[in-house]
This record gives C-alpha cells, structure tokens and sequence, in this order.
C-alpha cells in the first residue's frame, strides 16, 4: 500500500532535492480525494514545512 499523499496546505513548501527550486502554497486544495504531487528535476519534490513552534 502506497503512502497517503496529503493535500497542500496554505503555508506548505516544497523543494526540489536536485536543483533547489521551491513551491510555497499560497491556496490549499480542498478535494476529498486529492492526489497532488510536484515533480521537478524528473522527482517528487519534498515537503520542507517546519512545523509551528510550541512555546509554553
């Protein structure tokens, strides 16, 4: 079975691990069954969001 692909978020980065480039999503997808995928370089892109810093 092949790993969920999440829908883009609102804030998401990506980057492509060959040459660099990055997609920052400025409008999520909101489709039930989404199956986005950015390729560059001839490769899936990487998602690169940090996640939120939690400060107590």
């Amino acid at each position: 079975m092949s790993p969920k692909i999440e829908a883009p978020k609102i804030g998401d980065m990506y980057r492509c691990a060959k040459c660099e480039m990055e997609i920052h999503v400025t409008k999520g997808c909101d489709c039930n069954d989404c199956k986005t995928q950015f390729l560059c370089c001839g490769q899936a892109m990487e998602k690169v969001t940090s996640p939120p810093v939690m400060n107590d």
